[in-house]
């Protein structure tokens, strides 16, 4: 059997790690350039995890960190209050570190401090960065630091009731917005579509660009907004990373619809608010704007009408100034044509009646002439017609039956018919000859008709 292998206890050679490293790295500390993969918190202290990565951005060396000590705390929370951010996952930061060893948790790094000037840096190259990249588009200019957009170009409809929110259904911003919106003195009533993206992180950016491009495509197909609003809430602890991104910066700058910004910071411009149409610190400054933009109309509505009252009134009240004025005129004058006319009037009554009493004096004796024509007319003619009687009277006695019969003639009757012909005649027909002096009844015995009347 061979000997025994020497060996020492875990514990053992945790303690001569710890003592190596106390002997290298006690009270020592490095400024370390990382990025925190991850951060949480418990309590008062905040743990970390620190990475590098290669160029193909995989991770090539990754440590363990806390903070917990007062001065580091406090210097946290001055890097929030300086930059206007908190040191959160994604971001590359310059901390003060020192190293210390755990039996249990291994290797780590005890954070003392946090360099503020090295983030504002790295948050100012990466603004200046979209900026150029933003003029460098055509459509958008940098005048005197102050980006000149298409957005920033479109007019406010007179009364925004339309309103798409993009935001996150868990910030703050977004209730106190809505709640600001609804409870307007003026009783405003809104129609508010909510888009929920990420408002912080590293895909907020795209995910805000994403719901952009969602309303266009919905806008496109029909439906009506006055404006859009991206709201979200926080403070000196909001992170405005994703706002300074050329991805949604863009996308913003160049909205045909107008974007309103409300981000929750007091401090710091983000890229966003410089290209957008309109921007206001906090959510509740969103909607405070819009309720005064849409009182600044009805006010302005409002004096219309009164202007308009106003000048109606003036015009009415000079109308029947002159109105006045034309009747006295109008009055005097009629007097005076009346006058006028009725001297005319009477001067020509009385040419009337003269002329009447000139025309019936010729009309009489113009009667009087056509009087004495008839009567010499009518006499004359009562006089042939009395002659012509005479001489028809003359006729009528000679043809009278009564001469007729005493120069020998008879006319024949058969009861009431006179007899002209002897077609009226039968044999045995009994007629009446009438004589001057009687009659004489007769039998017809032989008939025959004369042959000229054949």
């Amino acid at each position: 059997m061979s000997d025994a292998i020497a060996s020492i206890s875990l514990s053992e050679l945790c303690s001569l790690i710890d003592d190596t490293l106390k002997v290298s790295f006690h009270n020592r500390a490095w400024w370390v350039l990382a990025e925190i993969k991850e951060r949480t918190e418990r309590g008062e202290a905040i743990y970390l995890e620190l990475v590098e990565k290669g160029e193909r951005h995989d991770v090539v060396a990754r440590l363990s960190a806390s903070v917990w000590r007062k001065e580091a705390i406090f210097a946290f929370r001055n890097f929030e209050d300086l930059t206007g951010k908190r040191p959160d996952k994604g971001m590359q930061v310059l901390l003060k570190v020192g190293v210390q060893f755990h039996p249990v948790y291994g290797v780590s790094v005890q954070v003392f401090d946090i360099d503020s000037t090295h983030m504002l840096g790295q948050l100012e190259l990466m603004r200046r960065e979209t900026i150029k990249q933003l003029a460098a588009r055509p459509y958008i200019r940098l005048v005197d630091d102050e980006l000149r957009t298409p957005n920033k170009a479109l007019v406010l409809a007179p009364v925004i009731q339309r309103i798409a929110i993009i935001t996150s259904p868990a910030a703050a911003g977004y209730e106190d917005f809505k709640h600001t919106l609804a409870s307007n003195p003026y009783g405003y009533r809104f129609q508010t579509h909510s888009y929920y993206a990420m408002v912080q992180g590293e895909q907020a950016a795209v995910q805000m660009k994403d719901q952009l491009v969602k309303i266009f495509e919905e806008v496109q197909a029909g439906r009506s907004f006055d404006a859009v609003v991206i709201v979200r809430g926080g403070g000196a602890q909001s992170d405005l990373l994703p706002f300074d991104q050329f991805v949604l910066a863009h996308a913003v700058a160049k909205f045909p619809i107008p974007v309103i910004t409300g981000i929750g910071h007091l401090k710091n411009e983000s890229v966003v608010d410089m290209v957008a149409h309109s921007s206001l610190k906090t959510p509740t400054q969103v909607a405070e704007f819009i309720i005064d933009h849409n009182r600044d109309y009805e006010e302005t509505m409002e004096g219309l009408a009164f202007r308009v009252f106003q000048s109606a009134k003036e015009r009415l009240h000079a109308e029947e100034i002159r109105v006045q004025h034309h009747g006295i005129t109008v009055t005097q004058g009629t007097v005076q044509l009346l006058h006028v006319a009725s001297n005319r009037l009477s001067r020509l009554r009385e040419r009337i009646n003269w002329s009447a009493q000139r025309l019936a004096a010729d009309a009489n004796r113009k009667l009087d002439d056509q009087l004495k024509l008839i009567k010499d007319n009518v006499s004359r003619r009562l006089e042939r017609q009395q002659h012509q009687l005479q001489v028809m009277e003359a006729q009528m006695k000679h043809a009278s039956p009564e001469k007729i019969l005493s120069r020998g003639f008879v006319w024949l009757s058969a009861g009431d018919d006179i007899i002209t012909s002897v077609d009226q005649l039968k044999l045995q027909t009994r007629i009446t000859a009438h004589l001057k002096d009687g009659t004489a009844q007769m039998n017809v015995e032989q008939i025959n008709k004369s042959q000229q009347h054949e």
